[in-house]
């Protein structure tokens, strides 16, 4: 494993989502298959969600592959599943997994379901063959057998002794009153209700206690109602027959809050919300996704969904998965879990290279839930990647709940979880975090950071995708050319930033955080202390994936690096770790130090050392602790709410040394051992009891032979807890100052063996040496390489070479050809001369316009060298492609925008009440960072930049179509963008303001129509009606005209329910289109006319049908990662922004505009009116006159 073993007898038992569910699906295009891993499962909520939500047909195929290291989680998983395919009522399914307590008709239908599932599961082969096998799947048989058991658990609660049932249930009520008493006010409902999470803060505190002093979600009428059973679902977990439910856990987390706190149509909004409103909004809620769910699996034989379950640890799972596909095998190897000796040994028939249907072991999506906080991002990284389908469209999702930081300002963790400069991190691994390669995020994060302040969760969700150049006006085949190559580095360079990862990566160990601990103790800093991620081996492991993305002198690097390492004394216990990353070093075949080549051993062997017999000695051996039983009995007698969770780690002692090995297995078992050959052979029996036996506990790691080279009489074997400042407190007066639980010397054949592999794990180090295959080479011309700055700790630049190979391009070379380099997207550049037209495409964003190139006219090749874009937090350095749009495969796919289905979101009733609106304000005013608040208050509109006045547009459509600041007396849903040499170039009808409940954000449910040259004629008398009587123009300038023309084609992509035609424009012209002027449409005619919603049942809109196209519009939220959201959101919150919902009015020409239709100007001094329709303003004659042309097809004089 590559994450420290904890003691484990403190776990939680999570049965119920913290968090709201998101739709799984919300990256990818509606025509794509998706195969996608969920890893920390949990419940189901995101599984029936997303199928309730997909904007995809039924013909997609849905594979969603779910592992969770809790066996009651899969249990209840797959009964709430198939109680639900089986057409059960929802509310009685909602009663089995959301309440402690069942009435009698309840339970009884939790154990007829249960039996029924028992006897379905009695092997492998009969699970698949029954009617629940074509959908539901496990991928062990030991992930079955697991979950089984658990279903015989609640179906035999019921004949527990009335004495044990008792006891059961005073557990339980005891731990819910201790819960209720301790936590008074528990806000983290709010994470549910997204930007009207202030509504909910009361609401969401007061059922968390109703529900802890019940147990059920029945308001405070349940006082009052004695409910006869508890919920055995609840009962079993990993911690036995007790109470062990987060202390977190309510029901209405797991739901979107948000339609309950304001008006939604087609739903009675309460004078005065309630919790049992709330409850009830759930329920509805939890029925549709019933219904959908249902609707989707009804048809077993044709269903295009599977679920597959595997219980297990999620880094072990994924390792599996690699190396099922990697290799061929499905008898893995690696671990199921930290504990015990089981191993991955998938289904033959899922997972067997000759499968009829083979279960999927690439993913297009990779959930990681909250594991980041648990697990460390880089472990979830470097496990998954390799897993990764490598396509633009191919996501992982990192979540995290917890700050790592709980002293510092309100911002984004993630640069502190990467622990490198995120550029240069992305550039070793291949994947980039999705804030790195755009301006915005088109869900809103905002809200949840800022009210970590109020909870302690701190929700942050992060995209990581592969870097796609996007080069706009081309369906581009090159579009995945970085997806597959590996960069060139400087070996010493590479050597230094790896060095400096490792130091970051275990700060925990220096000397002066320490020391800053002691002096300034913090909550804060004691948990950093104790929520440790990382070993030797997980660098180690991401040394790995290094390996195979760089093009370097891998020796030169690695030399290098072990030599920094060595002589660094930063790290308190640098050196105690020296040996333990060599070993792992060695066995994942990257490098050899001198202790580890063959024969060192030879020269360092003594006379009574642990290896006579032996006919070669290899460089590295596992050894086999066995600890006695009541050795660990003093850790089993500490209550588990103390010892919490304590890290195990395995040492080696001398006269003049001490080792650190803390990548162990440990399991309960027994050892047998003979001699074959002169060498040991060890057999472990399992004890099956585990902790409920009383076999001793048998270690298993490996070290360098060399160390055991020494006299075994003067080595010494331990067992110990790693000491952080919280463990110390408490286990100190019971194991000593140096924390050991058991030690021994070598020279003990009782209870220490030396073996080759680890026993039971024939293959092991094999499987180790082989390096995650993620890179398919392309042949590729092109050489990248990467440059990193004179302190070594960031990449700054690409260089790009490109070697002429034709005689036509190597003479117009010689012939001193004028050569021109210019970008076509953040990521590409065109370099031309003569007929020579060469794409240069680097793996990151680049800044195109300081890029400088070299010809050797002579050697013949180009050479670009390129600044690395650090990030997009300058509004006014404008992306060239803000809106990509990946079109160099079979399907579209948006880069940076997610999918929606309009229909499925409740749409806002308005007009509303001011207070009841007034939410609104603060969510659009939370679309802009703290330097794109300031550009906002500059007084010419030029100044402030092309994306803070998109937004600004935006923004106003927003408010003037829900009447926030007109209390809804003057709401306005016809909107003409309008530039002040064309004129209105497209119309905007907004049909509904709509909750996209699992982004946290509202979006316009509108139509546009792109004014073309060819369509005026037809539209000209319907758009004179229009202009004069119900139209707000939006007045925009060049470079934001720009901006919309390429945002449209996005915001159409992302809700279609259209098809593209084998005609469609964007075949020919690429998209978006880069064409000049409006003689063509910026949308393809594929979705002409189609799924208008509301818009399509107006007949005064009949004349604009032919040309409309559906689009979901949404405000563009900044997410710098580097800046904290500082005092103007708390001034948005408390209502003092005066709403720059006032601000966001570019141009309004009705009622009255505030602008130069022509220039934008404020007048000279004042703004005169055309003398015709009195509406349309200029500063100047000369404006007028000059803007007539665009004027006069819109005016009443031209009419």
């Amino acid at each position: 494993m590559a994450h420290p073993v904890i003691w484990p007898r403190k776990n939680f038992f999570y049965p119920i989502g913290n968090t709201p569910p998101v739709c799984l699906t919300r990256h990818l295009a509606p025509e794509e298959n998706a195969d996608l891993l969920l890893l920390g499962c949990g419940d189901p909520r995101s599984i029936l969600h997303t199928i309730h939500a997909d904007l995809g047909s039924v013909d997609r195929k849905l594979d969603f592959t779910c592992c969770d290291a809790e066996p009651a989680i899969i249990a209840r998983n797959i009964l709430l599943l198939t109680l639900i395919s089986d057409g059960e009522a929802p509310m009685a399914i909602w009663d089995l997994f959301y309440h402690f307590f069942l009435s009698d008709p309840r339970l009884g239908l939790l154990q007829a379901q249960c039996r029924k599932l028992i006897e379905l599961s009695t092997d492998l082969e009969s699970w698949i063959a029954s009617k629940y096998g074509v959908i539901f799947r496990f991928c062990t048989e030991q992930s079955m057998v697991e979950t089984r058991r658990h279903w015989i658990l609640y179906l035999e609660m019921d004949k527990l002794p009335i004495a044990r049932k008792d006891a059961i249930r005073k557990s339980f009520t005891d731990g819910m009153k201790a819960t209720h008493s301790k936590y008074h006010y528990v806000a983290t409902a709010i994470h549910a209700a997204g930007p009207l999470f202030l509504e909910v803060m009361d609401l969401g505190a007061e059922h968390f206690k109703e529900f802890w002093m019940t147990g059920v979600t029945m308001g405070k009428q349940a006082e009052t109602i004695s409910i006869p059973h508890l919920n055995p679902a609840f009962v079993y977990s990993r911690a036995g027959w007790r109470f062990n439910v987060h202390y977190g856990t309510d029901p209405i987390l797991a739901f979107h809050l948000a339609p309950v706190l304001t008006s939604v149509k087609g739903s009675p909004t309460p004078p005065k919300v309630t919790t049992q409103d709330i409850v009830d909004f759930a329920r509805i809620q939890f029925t549709m996704w019933c219904t959908s769910f249902k609707a989707r699996v009804s048809n077993i034989l044709s269903s295009k969904t599977v679920i597959r379950f595997f219980v297990g640890d999620a880094l072990a799972f994924s390792q599996a998965l690699h190396y099922c596909g990697q290799d061929n095998i499905t008898e893995t190897g690696v671990y199921t879990n930290p504990w015990g000796g089981t191993q991955v040994n998938f289904s033959n028939q899922d997972y067997a290279p000759n499968s009829l249907l083979r279960a999927p072991l690439a993913f297009d999506v990779i959930d990681t839930s909250n594991l980041t906080d648990h697990l460390g991002l880089l472990n979830l990284l470097i496990s998954n990647i390799p897993l990764l389908r490598r396509k633009p469209s191919s996501v992982i999702h990192t979540n995290t709940l917890l700050r790592s930081d709980t002293n510092g300002p309100l911002r984004s963790d993630l640069m502190e979880r990467t622990l490198a400069n995120i550029p240069t991190f992305s550039l070793l691994l291949g994947i980039v975090p999705s804030p790195y390669l755009s301006h915005f995020m088109s869900q809103s994060n905002r809200h949840g950071i800022l009210a970590s302040s109020i909870t302690p969760q701190h929700p942050e969700d992060i995209a990581w995708k592969f870097p796609c150049p996007s080069i706009p006006g081309t369906r581009h085949e090159k579009e995945d050319t970085m997806l597959n190559a590996r960069l060139g580095w400087d070996a010493k360079e590479l050597g230094q930033f790896l060095h400096m990862i490792y130091l970051n990566m275990f700060s925990d160990e220096r000397k002066e955080g320490l020391q800053g601990l002691l002096s300034n103790p913090s909550i804060g800093g004691f948990r950093k202390q104790s929520n440790l991620h990382y070993l030797r081996g997980s660098f180690v492991a991401f040394l790995g994936l290094v390996k195979e993305q760089a093009e370097t002198d891998w020796e030169q690097t690695m030399s290098h690096f072990v030599d920094l390492v060595g002589i660094d004394r930063s790290l308190l216990m640098g050196l105690n770790n020296y040996q333990d990353l060599c070993c792992h070093l060695y066995l994942r075949n990257l490098f050899a130090v001198d202790t580890l080549i063959p024969d060192y051993v030879e020269t360092r062997r003594s006379a009574s050392d642990r290896f006579h017999g032996w006919l070669t000695i290899p460089a590295v051996v596992c050894i086999v602790l066995k600890v006695p039983r009541q050795k660990i009995k003093v850790l089993e007698d500490i209550d588990p709410d103390v010892i919490l969770t304590p890290m195990l780690q395995c040492e080696s002692r001398g006269s003049n040394f001490h080792n650190l090995h803390p990548s162990i297995q440990p399991l309960f078992g027994d050892l047998e051992v003979s001699n074959i050959q002169g060498e040991p052979k060890v057999i472990i029996r399992e004890d099956p009891m585990g902790w409920n036996g009383k076999s001793p506990l048998i270690v298993t790691f490996y070290m360098p032979s060399w160390i055991l080279t020494y006299a075994p009489q003067s080595t010494w074997i331990l067992l110990s807890v790693r000491s952080t400042p919280g463990v110390s407190a408490v286990l100190r007066r019971k194991l000593g100052f140096l924390l050991t639980v058991f030690e021994t010397s070598l020279s003990d054949t009782n209870n220490v063996q030396v073996v080759r592999e680890r026993p039971g794990n024939s293959g092991e180090i094999g499987r180790l040496c082989t390096i995650p295959s993620i890179v398919k080479q392309k042949t590729n011309k092109m050489k990248v390489s990467v440059q990193l700055d004179a302190s070594g700790t960031k990449a700054t630049s690409l260089t790009i070479r490109h070697d002429v190979t034709t005689a036509e391009a190597r003479k117009s070379l010689s012939n001193k050809a004028a050569v021109t380099t210019a970008p076509v997207s953040d990521q590409a550049l065109l370099v031309s001369f003569g007929n020579y037209k060469q794409l240069f495409i680097n793996p990151l964003p680049i800044r195109g316009s300081q890029c400088k190139t070299r010809i050797a006219r002579q050697s013949f090749y180009v050479e670009v060298v390129s600044p690395i874009r650090q990030n997009f937090e300058d509004p006014l350095d404008l992306s060239l492609n803000p809106f990509p749009i990946s079109s160099g495969h079979q399907n579209l796919n948006l880069l940076n925008i997610h999918y929606i289905t309009l229909d499925c979101l409740p749409a806002l009733q308005l007009p509303m009440p001011p207070n009841k609106i007034q939410w609104l304000s603060v969510h659009l005013a939370m679309a802009l960072s703290e330097r794109e608040k300031a550009l906002r208050e500059r007084s010419v509109q030029k100044d402030r930049g092309t994306l803070v006045n998109l937004k600004e547009s935006i923004a106003a459509m927003f408010v003037h179509y829900s009447g926030l600041q007109s209390s809804g007396k003057d709401r306005k849903n016809i909107f003409g963008l309008s530039n002040p040499g064309v004129g209105i170039y497209a119309l905007i009808f907004i049909n509904d303001l709509r909750l996209d409940l699992a982004c946290h954000t509202v979006i316009a449910d509108a139509c546009v129509v792109p004014l073309t040259e060819s369509i005026m004629p037809k539209i000209e008398r319907a758009l004179q009606q229009i202009h004069r009587h119900a139209m707000t123009e939006i007045f925009t300038l060049d470079d934001e005209t720009v901006a919309w023309k390429m945002l449209l084609p996005a915001l159409a992509e992302r809700c279609r329910t259209w098809k593209h035609l084998s005609t469609c424009e964007y075949l020919v012209r690429g998209v978006p289109s880069m064409s000049e002027g409006f003689e063509e449409s910026p949308l393809c005619s594929c979705g002409n006319a189609k799924n208008l919603g509301a818009f399509a049942t107006k007949p005064e809109f009949r004349t604009f049908f032919p040309w409309a196209t559906r689009i979901a519009l949404s405000q563009l939220f900044a997410f710098p990662p580097q800046e904290e959201i500082g005092a103007s959101v708390h001034a948005d919150l408390a209502g003092s922004a005066e709403s720059k919902s006032s601000h966001p009015q570019p141009s309004a020409s009705t009622p009255a505009s505030t602008q130069c239709a022509q220039c934008g100007g404020p007048g000279d001094p004042t703004l005169l009116s055309c003398s015709a329709c009195k509406s349309t303003k200029y500063c100047s004659k000369t404006c007028q006159k000059t803007h007539w042309k665009v004027h006069k097809s819109q005016c009443l004089k031209g009419s």
